[in-house]
């Protein structure tokens, strides 16, 4: 009785064990990258919800770096470079550079889009309108909040030449005010992918919380149910004999066991012809072996070439008929259609 009772719980437990192996690494994937992209992004929105620090309490300091402050600018020197962005051919400019002048902090490099250009333009000209005197008020200023970036390469080169043409100070490391950026995106971008990341979270624990529902009993039930000429005494028989193609793949005397999802048990005799193929997936592809039945059902078996062609040539050895359906004779008789395959 105690040697019966194993035997009822081998289809079962195989069941089980292949679908860990085939959901637990991507459930724990997906809700890794979820989270990662959630904590990533989210430090930064954590500094928006906190609300910007004034440029002035950082700007020069070791807490300058990535810093979300806020600058309220009201003096334009000039602008000291611009970048550009080509798409379908159509190249426009994407940021300009400024040479912002500040009463504390001094020289503050300030980088915009292309948006922001003709706001800064204006106070550009107010700026010099009133140094030179031909304007009495101060320019119109614009307060603006976003991140402090460090600035590098010809962007630094270009800032000093424009701080020196000015007889201003510069310093060794300088910092860039992004305007409008969080980090290096925008805020509703940011919280967008935040949003994104906590979707792909709960979407890992989704596919890890499947290993709680017991898909591998219903599916014996379910078959044994539908096939009352299968008793569970000839389906322990004919999986205890089974040759294992891989982990998540057998094939019986009678019947073939595997997870499509979900395990599936089918009967050898309904099978009407097997094949492998790559299949397109996204930016990748997926290598299966398909199993086609007689009422014009497909399982698609996911494994490599060499499993799927042992699978194929035990199958052709047990059910000749089979082996005449992949023949060119058998693909005239059963006309198949799409999927890049070989036999």
């Amino acid at each position: 009785m105690g040697s019966d009772n194993t035997n009822r719980r081998t289809v079962e437990t195989e069941f089980k064990k292949a679908m860990v192996r085939v959901n637990v690494p991507v459930g724990l994937l997906v809700t890794a990258f979820g989270i990662g992209l959630m904590v990533l992004v989210g430090s930064y929105l954590i500094k928006y919800v906190r609300g910007a620090v004034p440029l002035r309490e950082v700007y020069g300091t070791e807490q300058a770096g990535d810093e979300y402050v806020s600058f309220d600018i009201n003096y334009v020197l000039d602008a000291f470079m611009e970048s550009y962005r080509t798409r379908s051919g159509v190249r426009t400019k994407s940021s300009i550079y400024y040479l912002v002048l500040d009463e504390e902090a001094g020289a503050v490099p300030v980088r915009i889009s292309g948006k922001m250009e003709a706001e800064m333009d204006r106070i550009m000209d107010e700026t010099w309108d009133y140094l030179k005197g031909v304007r009495s008020d101060p320019p119109q200023g614009l307060h603006v909040e976003g991140t402090l970036k460090k600035l590098k390469g010809d962007g630094k080169k270009y800032y000093d030449r424009a701080v020196r043409s000015f007889d201003l100070e510069t310093e060794t490391e300088s910092y860039y005010f992004w305007a409008g950026m969080l980090d290096n995106q925008t805020p509703s971008s940011a919280m967008g992918t935040t949003g994104l990341g906590a979707v792909i979270a709960l979407l890992g624990l989704f596919i890890l919380s499947s290993m709680l529902k017991k898909h591998h009993v219903a599916a014996v039930r379910t078959f044994l149910d539908s096939h009352e000429t299968i008793n569970r005494e000839r389906l322990d028989e004919d999986f205890r004999n089974a040759r294992k193609i891989s982990g998540t793949f057998w094939i019986g005397e009678d019947l073939t066991y595997g997870i499509v999802g979900k395990p599936v048990i089918l009967v050898n005799q309904e099978l009407k012809k097997v094949r492998f193929q790559v299949k397109k997936v996204g930016r990748g592809t997926s290598t299966e072996l398909v199993c086609v039945m007689a009422d014009g059902k497909e399982y698609e078996f996911t494994m490599n070439r060499k499993d799927a062609d042992e699978a194929i040539a035990l199958y052709h050895a047990k059910f000749p008929a089979l082996k005449m359906a992949s023949s060119l004779k058998g693909k005239l008789m059963v006309p198949e259609d799409g999927d890049t395959e070989s036999n």
